[in-house]
């Protein structure tokens, strides 16, 4: 079933293919336009925007003369807790724009203004814990694609990017606008300022834009639209947004920007044999960005550096996969979602074809310097294109493991290049296609991946889509393929789908995220989520969800059945009881940890897990979960146990601990699979996680964060300060000092040296950025 299943998607996706090359000639049947009437069923409310020659004073009170004269609007309507009712707190929002602006004037009325919350002041903190209101622009109106901005009482900034109407937002795209807010005696106000020359806009003059406004009152956990209210869809969905009329005749502005930064500091590298200090002071540019069309743009940039990055989150591996990092860095966040390949929907699978944390990193996560890189991202006729080129230096070092042993890691001189393009076909679906290309120099090896993609909304909530991709790398020639799709309906009350995925033991793909090769993998689900009439519970989610691995012969190599009970309460918490049966069939031997290695053989185990997270609006909130595995690999035990909180002192001042708890016992034993008996090393382990943030504010342009980290399995203890100094809008001035420990430890797991007298990292390091417009 699942060759058959295998064959029937590619064929499919062929034909995807020919459409897509077909897209290239503009034809009636592809071609979508930008005008409203292409919307079909989305959003039905419009305003229009009110020009004045006269800029606003942008301080949160809305008594300018032009906000007298503009159209207004009242009407908000739930979504939660009670769907198409009228929002339990008048909000009302006004839209004028001057010819370099577009300012919104938002009134949050509450008949209980004591009751606001407002804790938060670091930019780009999404403000889950706040009240806020949230804006959606939709500027080339093409129900796909907009511009997100968010603010609370205090005036924090948040802004992200939505591409192809995706759940996953990319919060890393920054650019130049403000927004101030106050709370007075009737509530609180907004007035956003948004300049032309930071979004990208169609070329036809008088366009209109799609928009749309959410609030949300914390305290009640109730959220409100001006127009997108229906459950099923969220604020990002912006094919459900209503129409912003009447702008026209104004300055995009914004050609070229040269953005530079100042690095000054040094590093100290120190063990027991000695010390390494190092200047790393720099100077580069941070970005070139130059506006090709106003709806295209050319970014490049040179001698990059990622001194401000935060650092990631300490994990610990439980299985045989390799653990995946998200990007945080700004270059390559900032458009991603022009560079996503495959399904974006909500069954979406494991792979990433495309992960942009190959460049310029290593698999131990050690940067590798970036000479220079560009791209251009945007849309040029009916289609959105991404076009990507990094050149990277060598990096050579070499490092010890946990046990002192020493390894020589060496990632030579490199180029990634990835051309991605996708074309709009219907109301909310697109085919695409994608090159991606890693030449590597002084050698004659190379890698290339590359194929076609569809992905299809229909019905409001039926959602199907998949790729189909090859590699190409010397000496290979077949065994090659890789394929992935998905396929399900996702409402407020029902979801049901599956994914499948398909990688060949001989596809490589250097720039992606392939967990493991030679295998065929089957994911479905099936929930219903009712809700209840009740004063404590909003909602309820009942169902299931299996993950099913088999090799390229069709031998079942995992699997993993999760039964979910979860219930969503009306404050806002949340509690699930998830039990869990698990097989898994490892080839070869693999390592969990030192002295403890899982032998090939057939493995089944159970575990109940249970987790529960508090009230969102609450000074102290937090969570927890709880997983015991029974008979863990044939006959051990493992128990997982995260706690998280945040406390929130007041405005400037908030502590979010994690804590993360493993115990583990593999008992020794002898396993049996087709090829004979094996025996079972025995040997118990103790993991100890902790990522910390402390965070103070002195206010919106001041920001301070603390990151303490420690990692029992990795021996290492870390700590991350950084002050960040928001002079103008998007420009910064960072200090950041880093310091990790690890201690030495012999091949069974015993400390030879500590972590004050083992291996010490220290840096220092102050960065200036300032930009020139022209």
């Amino acid at each position: 079933m699942i060759l058959a299943q295998n064959l029937l998607l590619r064929a499919w996706l062929l034909r995807a293919g020919f459409c897509l090359a077909a897209g290239l000639v503009p034809s009636p049947l592809l071609s979508q336009g930008n005008a409203p009437e292409a919307a079909g069923t989305h959003g039905s409310r419009s305003i229009a925007a009110v020009r004045t020659e006269s800029p606003l004073v942008l301080d949160g009170v809305l008594d300018e003369p032009a906000w007298q004269e503009a159209n207004g609007s009242q009407e908000f309507i739930q979504k939660d807790p009670r769907e198409g009712e009228p929002s339990t707190e008048r909000t009302g929002f006004r839209v004028v724009y001057t010819p370099t602006t577009l300012y919104i004037g938002i009134l949050c009325y509450d008949q209980d203004p004591g009751g606001i919350i407002a804790t938060e002041r670091r930019r780009d903190n999404e403000l889950g814990n706040d009240d806020t209101i949230s804006i959606v622009l939709d500027t080339f109106h093409d129900h796909r694609n907009a511009f997100l901005f968010r603010t609370n009482p205090l005036g924090t900034q948040y802004d992200a990017l939505v591409t192809n109407e995706d759940d996953t937002l990319n919060a890393n795209w920054d650019e130049q606008w403000d927004v101030a807010s106050r709370i007075t005696p009737e509530g609180w106000t907004a007035e956003f300022a948004i300049p032309f020359k930071s979004l990208r806009l169609s070329e036809e003059n008088g366009q209109g834009w799609g928009l749309d406004i959410e609030r949300v009152i914390r305290r009640k956990n109730e959220s409100s639209y001006w127009n997108g209210y229906h459950r099923g869809f969220l604020l990002q969905h912006v094919s459900q947004a209503g129409h912003l009329e009447g702008i026209e005749n104004i300055e995009t502005g914004l050609r070229l920007r040269i953005k530079p930064f100042l690095l000054g500091g040094a590093s100290r590298f120190s063990d027991p044999t000695g010390s390494v200090t190092r200047n790393t002071s720099d100077a580069g540019i941070e970005v070139m960005k130059y506006r090709i069309t106003s709806s295209l743009t050319a970014d490049l940039t040179f001698n990059t550096d990622f001194a401000q990055t935060e650092v990631d989150d300490q994990q610990v591996n439980l299985d045989r996969f390799p653990l995946f990092f998200p990007e945080k860095r700004e270059f390559f966040q900032e458009g991603a979602g022009a560079y996503e390949i495959g399904s974006s929907g909500p069954f979406r699978n494991s792979l990433v074809i495309f992960h942009s944390r190959t460049i310029g990193l290593s698999a131990r996560r050690r940067i590798v310097p970036i000479r220079a890189g560009g791209r251009i991202t945007g849309r040029i006729g009916g289609f959105t294109l991404g076009m990507l080129n990094v050149q990277t230096e060598e990096l050579a070092e070499s490092f010890d493991d946990e046990t002192g042993k020493v390894f020589e890691e060496r990632i030579p001189v490199s180029n990634y290049s990835v051309v991605r393009m996708k074309r709009d076909v219907l109301e909310r679906s697109s085919i695409g296609g994608f090159v991606l290309n890693r030449s590597i120099a002084g050698s004659s090896d190379f890698n290339r991946v590359y194929g076609v993609d569809a992905n299809f909304a229909l019905f409001q909530h039926f959602t199907v889509g998949g790729l189909l991709g090859r590699s190409s790398s010397p000496g290979i020639q077949k065994d090659n393929w890789v394929s992935a799709g998905e396929i399900g309906w996702d409402s407020d009350f029902f979801r049901a789908g599956t994914s499948w995925t398909v990688v060949d033991p001989e596809f490589r793909n250097d720039m992606g995220f392939t967990p493991r090769r030679n295998f065929r993998q089957l994911a479905p689900q099936f929930f219903i989520q009712p809700r209840p009439d009740s004063r404590i519970v909003r909602q309820l989610s009942l169902g299931f969800r299996s993950l099913y691995s088999f090799t390229q012969k069709n031998v079942l190599e995992t699997k993993q059945s999760t039964y979910v009970f979860e219930v969503f309460f009306q404050d806002g918490g949340v509690f699930a009881w998830v039990p869990h049966t698990y097989f898994d069939r490892p080839v070869e031997p693999f390592r969990l940890r030192p002295g403890v290695v899982i032998l090939p053989g057939k493995n089944r185990w159970w575990s109940n897990a249970v987790r529960y997270r508090s009230n969102p609006a609450k000074r102290v909130e937090g969570g927890f979960r709880w997983e015991q595995h029974y008979a863990y690999y044939s006959g051990g035990s493992l128990n997982e146990f995260r706690f998280q909180t945040g406390v929130r002192v007041n405005e400037q001042f908030s502590v979010e601990p994690e804590y993360v708890l493993n115990k583990a016992s593999i008992d020794p034993g002898n396993y049996t699979d087709d090829q004979g008996v094996f025996p079972q090393r025995s040997g118990e382990f103790t993991d100890h996680v902790i990522n910390t943030r402390i965070n103070y504010n002195f206010n919106n342009q001041w920001l301070t964060s603390t990151f303490l980290q420690y990692n029992s399995t990795d021996s290492f203890w870390g700590f991350n300060f950084r002050l960040n100094y928001i002079f103008r809008p998007g420009d910064d001035l960072f200090i950041v000092y880093n310091e990790g420990r690890h201690a030495i430890l012999d091949p069974t797991g015993r400390e030879i040296a500590g972590f004050f007298d083992g291996r010490k990292d220290r840096s220092l390091q102050i960065k200036l950025t300032y930009s020139f417009d022209y």
